[in-house]
């Protein structure tokens, strides 16, 4: 028997319920009633960056390996505009509107 083989493979199992705990985030971003495709997105959590981007009709659905209070930031977007989301085991939906502020813009909560 392989016991190096199987110990490598035990200890890979410690790092399956913190998989299984990801929260997942989703929902849109719109601008001017219309939703924004291909937007970049990084979710800010924990020390770690998630990134994600924007599909047809502006919806969005990241996996976020991290719990608790996060940042939402497009940064791509002039101004970067962020919003507060909080990721946890279950999904959570968060649904934005850009709104342009002089030049610059913001994410506010739909």
């Amino acid at each position: 028997m392989n016991w190096k083989a199987i110990g490598g493979s035990l200890a890979l199992v410690p790092l399956i319920p913190g998989v299984l705990c990801a929260g997942q985030l989703y929902g849109s971003i719109i601008l001017r009633g219309a939703g924004v495709s291909g937007a970049a997105i990084e979710v800010h959590c924990g020390g770690a960056v998630t990134p994600g981007t924007t599909a047809a009709g502006g919806a969005y659905r990241i996996n976020v390996p991290q719990q608790g209070q996060c940042k939402l930031t497009l940064p791509r977007v002039p101004g970067s505009p962020s919003a507060i989301v909080f990721s946890n085991p279950n999904p959570s939906a968060y649904s934005f509107e850009l709104i342009d502020v002089g030049g610059r813009f913001e994410l506010r909560r739909r």
